[in-house]
C-alpha cells in the first residue's frame, strides 16, 4: 500500500521536483499551494504524513500545524516541516507546535528528502 502525503509548498517548481521524486518511490501525493489549501484538503483527505513549507501564502505552515495539533481527529498526524529557515530559534518553535521533525530543504536534495520521509514513515507507521 503506498502511503499517502500532503504536499504543503507554495514554489511550483519544487512542487514538481519532490511530487516526482516522491511518485517515482510509490507515494500518493496530494498538494497544496498554500496553507488555507492545505487546511481545506485536510477536512476531507488524511495522509499518512503533510510535509508542510513554513514560508507560504494565505495561512503560514506554523499555522497549519497548530490548526493540526488542535484538532482532535488530526492531532497526532506525522508533520514534518520542510523549509529553509533553519535557525534555533525556528527549530524550537517548530518542536514546541509538536512537528514530528523538520528538514532544512537548502541542505538536502530532494531524493534525501524523500529517504527521510521514508524513515520517518518506518519509525512511526510500525
Amino acid at each position: 500500500m503506498a502511503y499517502k502525503i500532503l504536499l504543503a509548498e507554495d514554489d511550483i517548481q519544487l512542487v514538481e521536483m519532490y511530487k516526482r521524486k516522491f511518485e517515482f518511490e510509490g507515494f500518493d501525493v496530494h498538494v497544496a499551494e498554500d496553507g488555507q489549501e492545505a487546511l481545506d484538503k485536510l477536512k476531507t483527505f488524511t495522509p499518512d504524513m503533510t510535509l508542510l513549507d513554513i514560508m507560504m501564502p494565505k495561512v503560514n505552515g506554523l499555522e497549519v500545524l497548530r490548526s493540526i495539533r488542535q484538532d482532535p481527529v488530526k492531532k497526532d498526524m506525522l508533520v514534518v516541516i520542510l523549509t529553509n529557515l533553519g535557525n534555533e530559534a525556528t527549530s524550537e518553535e517548530i518542536y514546541k507546535l509538536g512537528a514530528t521533525d523538520y528538514i532544512v530543504k537548502a541542505e538536502m536534495t530532494p531524493l534525501d528528502v524523500v529517504s527521510k520521509v521514508k524513515e520517518i514513515l518506518e519509525i512511526y507507521k510500525k
